[in-house]
């Protein structure tokens, strides 16, 4: 039997993580496009950590947060979700595909962090969990398999990357649970801490790149990639991992390729196989299972409820 429950809480949770989905599903292919406008792995975390990390510093200085805060914790959360891990998904991106991104990182991220959740918090994986992890893993592998046709080289180094990326992100999603970090602060952290190592190193290694592309294309990529990627969608992600737990919170990153999969339809006008459309019902499906919202309780009738409060 299986019963449909979440409270208000819960919703919050589910709805921030939402939104960091959202802005993330549509993340590998705008990465992709800024590529082919010759913007540099470098060049796209300094925009985007730059213009994060300036917004963000008064966040620091308003929780009077201390360097040697700023420069451990913090330092340690950017390797996680800042410009270590842009840099190497981006890297990865040019070598094999945003497809393959959109794959491997979520599923390694999500076998991680469950793993962590099991090992550092003594998190009981019931059988509904479970069960949702499996069908998300088979979601994405579902929606992935058919770009994996065509082997080389640098797609396996590429992949090797996204696997990498998968194992960044869930060391930020288990220590932000484990610290019980201010949620805008461990963002700011991310952010000032990437745009104090991106700066030197761009206007050392590739100095006023920047500034030679054209004003309306760093106005985009810069609202898109210090605003909504590095601080909205940052945020939300922390934000709904304090309030469902590391394991839980790491469910969102699966939804990447179904969300990347509706978009190409809804913007590009693009038409789902019947294998994206199983598998992006499969993630869904095992998203319901994996937050708790339905509960396996063995074979029967189902009997769905809310939960009152």
């Amino acid at each position: 039997m299986m019963m449909l429950m979440m409270d208000k809480r819960t919703m919050v949770g589910v709805g921030l993580g939402l939104i960091a989905s959202m802005i993330w599903g549509s993340w590998p292919v705008v990465s992709k496009v800024a590529a082919l406008q010759s913007l540099s792995p470098l060049d796209i975390a300094t925009l985007r950590f730059s213009i994060a990390g300036f917004i963000l510093l008064p966040v620091l200085l308003f929780h009077a947060i201390k360097l040697s805060v700023i420069f451990s914790k913090g330092a340690i959360l950017a390797v996680g979700a800042g410009a270590p891990y842009v840099i190497l998904a981006t890297s990865g991106i040019n070598l094999s595909s945003s497809t393959h991104f959109g794959t491997i990182a979520p599923s390694t991220m999500l076998v991680f962090s469950t793993l962590g959740s099991m090992f550092c918090f003594a998190d009981k994986l019931t059988p509904s969990r479970w069960l949702g992890i499996a069908l998300i893993l088979s979601g994405v592998i579902f929606i992935g398999k058919s770009s994996f046709e065509e082997l080389n080289a640098d797609i396996l180094l590429g992949d090797l990357m996204f696997v990498g990326c998968g194992v960044l992100w869930a060391s930020f999603t288990l220590l932000c649970k484990f610290w019980q970090l201010n949620s805008w602060v461990a963002t700011a952290m991310v952010s000032v801490v990437s745009a104090v190592v991106c700066l030197p190193i761009s206007l050392v290694f590739n100095p006023g790149a920047l500034t030679q592309l054209p004003v309306d294309m760093l106005v985009n990529h810069g609202l898109y990639q210090g605003v909504l990627v590095a601080i909205v969608a940052l945020y939300c992600y922390a934000k709904s991992i304090s309030i469902l737990g590391a394991a839980k919170g790491a469910i969102f990153a699966s939804l990447v390729p179904p969300i990347a999969l509706v978009l190409g339809v809804i913007v590009l006008g693009e038409s789902l196989t019947s294998a994206e459309f199983i598998g992006s019902a499969g993630i869904f499906l095992g998203m319901l299972f994996s937050l708790g919202m339905i509960k396996y309780q063995g074979f029967g009738l189902v009997n769905l409820t809310r939960k009152s409060n």
